[in-house]
């Protein structure tokens, strides 16, 4: 007999299919907004580019926009973003961008409320249980499927040492999310699909996971479902604005079992490694490393990876083929050594692999650093 308990997530809002600017009208209208700041990053802000159209939707309410925002959330833009935001009268900010740029956002807003004057002072929130709900209000537009916006943890870069630390508030994903594909048609082709790759692990994962959870299984089995047949029509025809969405509705259902507590495995707990020793980014990282980590996971969930295969359209091909295909078909690195990885490397990304909580938490346990070598030999 299954036992269990289930917490909802986050209050959230989640438009899809509706145009950025309906959208924002009704969010402004919604948390009674008259005085917003828009926060992006540099390619998103080029003139005539999508932060100048968000801008002229927000009209007078937009007050401050801020650009430049980096790759992996360093906490020297967090701490601008919260600077930004101490301004009276500011009551919400339009989050536009990937990941990075959302989870500088989230974690700024935990700073504002509860005073972090600088870098360094972000140390008192790593694990903290009772800080200050976040304000203002987020409204996130999401021109990537990291799936960040959907959390209530922000992964942001420790400058002093290259690692992200996670922080957390139960109140911390956007308040409000638009799935608007017409805002993906700028994003690079690359970034596109690493990051679909990035939600299918999520799902993957969160499916193949040894805690289980009703809710967690549905939306995961779902998003596989869902990426596996939209992102190839993504790559076929750019302009597919219907495969676009049907991404972007994958990519949210793929993070719910995180949302409630399910944690994810090897494969992101090897890519944060990954990311930490040599700055790949976790969207190459999950296409590199779902595939080996599915291999070497087979030996004691065989079954459910043939579930997600037969979900995925193809239930006599084993779900590491299935997924190593789809990184090909999209034209994505498959190998550490296609990554720039250099095989010297190695030993210090299997040390900070071990310490990932995710590895950790795999399926299939990774007891020792010669196990770790294995795989990640198998994948250079």
């Amino acid at each position: 007999m299954q036992m269990g308990r289930f917490q909802p997530p986050s209050r959230q809002i989640v438009v899809y299919g509706q145009s950025t600017s309906t959208a924002l009208t009704q969010f402004l209208k919604d948390f009674w907004v008259t005085q917003a700041v828009l926060v992006t990053n540099s390619s998103l802000a080029k003139r005539g580019g999508l932060a100048d159209k968000v801008a002229a939707e927000l009209g007078d309410t937009c007050v401050r926009r801020l650009e430049g925002l980096a790759a992996n959330s360093p906490r020297a833009d967090v701490v601008r973003v919260a600077d930004a935001l101490r301004s009276r009268g500011i009551e919400a900010v339009v989050a536009l961008g990937g990941g990075s740029v959302v989870e500088t956002v989230k974690a700024a807003r935990i700073c504002l409320t509860n005073n972090v004057g600088d870098t360094a002072d972000l140390d008192r929130l790593k694990l903290s249980t009772t800080a200050a709900s976040p304000r203002p209000y987020l409204v996130s537009i999401p021109t990537t499927l990291s799936a960040a916006e959907y959390t209530q943890y922000a992964g942001i870069t420790d400058e002093r040492t290259g690692v992200k630390d996670a922080f957390h508030h139960p109140d911390l994903a956007a308040d409000a999310v638009v799935l608007d594909p017409e805002a993906t048609m700028a994003t690079p082709d690359a970034l596109w699909f690493s990051t679909g790759l990035r939600a299918l692990d999520h799902a993957v994962e969160t499916w193949c996971s040894p805690v289980r959870a009703p809710y967690a299984d549905a939306t995961a089995l779902y998003a596989a479902r869902v990426l596996a047949r939209a992102l190839p029509r993504t790559k076929a025809e750019p302009g597919d604005l219907a495969a676009r969405l049907d991404c972007q509705i994958g990519a949210w259902m793929s993070i719910q079992g995180a949302t409630i507590g399910i944690s994810h495995g090897a494969s992101h707990g090897i890519g944060h490694g990954l990311s930490g020793v040599t700055g790949m980014s976790h969207g190459v990282t999950s296409c590199i490393m779902l595939p080996h980590v599915l291999r070497y996971n087979a030996e004691i969930n065989a079954d459910r990876q043939a579930a997600l295969a037969e979900a995925m359209g193809q239930p006599d091909v084993p779900l590491t083929e299935i997924v190593a295909a789809l990184v090909a078909e999209l034209g994505l690195p498959s190998r550490l050594h296609d990554a720039g990885v250099q095989e010297g490397q190695l030993d210090a990304i299997a040390d900070a692999a071990l310490a990932n909580p995710r590895v950790k938490a795999n399926a299939r346990p990774i007891p020792t650093k010669a196990d770790m070598m294995r795989i990640l030999q198998s994948a250079w």
